[in-house]
């Protein structure tokens, strides 16, 4: 299955608290060496590769920081969990108070694909 091309990052959208609602886009699940769920994808917004995260024992899952769980418990709470444009660029109108480096849009995956540490399902 091949995917569609992505669309180049656009630097110059200006940061702005936008809430997209449910995005189709693809996003990756996937552990990480240290022990951690990392999500990966593109900002629906400003087209930036993103990636958060998280500690096992998800917000909302009643588990504690650093409890290790099964990866697929993790993937069916990261659907429900927003996620925040984390590209790394500081967005023009950036507030220099902003929590995350992005131009400010926050959404909900519709569904995650769990790859491998490597990347490979």
């Amino acid at each position: 299955m091949t995917q569609p091309p992505q669309r180049p990052h656009a630097f110059d959208t200006a940061y702005a608290e936008e809430d997209l609602g449910e995005v189709g886009d693809p996003f990756t699940v996937s552990p990480t060496p240290a022990g951690r769920t990392s999500v990966r994808g593109h900002c629906p917004r400003c087209h930036g590769r993103t990636a958060t995260e998280y500690r096992y024992g998800v917000p909302g899952s009643g588990a504690g920081a650093g409890t290790k769980g099964p990866l697929d418990a993790d993937t069916a709470l990261l659907v429900q969990e927003r996620h925040f444009c984390e590209c790394g660029h500081p967005h023009p109108q950036l507030p220099s108070n902003a929590v995350f480096i992005g131009c400010g849009a926050s959404w909900y995956v519709r569904s995650l694909v769990a790859v491998g540490p490597s990347g490979t399902p």
